[in-house]
């Protein structure tokens, strides 16, 4: 199983809250092993967004690199 199909299965089984959990997790400890898997959750996401959604994503973006 690739890494994107296996963090998007064992997503499914979890809650809004746990994701949220997971990635305020991820963010704090700043592990680097655990960036490709907010890579497929970001993916994931943007591949269902709206072109609006993706430009609010973008400023976003643009706001937390800047």
């Amino acid at each position: 199983m690739d890494i994107k199909r296996a963090v998007l299965e064992n997503l499914k089984r979890r809650s809004k809250e746990e994701i949220k959990g997971f990635i305020q997790e991820v963010v704090d400890s700043k592990n680097e092993n655990a960036i490709p898997g907010l890579g497929v959750i970001f993916e994931a996401a943007w591949e269902k967004m709206t072109e609006e959604e993706k430009d609010s994503m973008m400023n976003l973006i643009m706001r937390g690199i800047s």
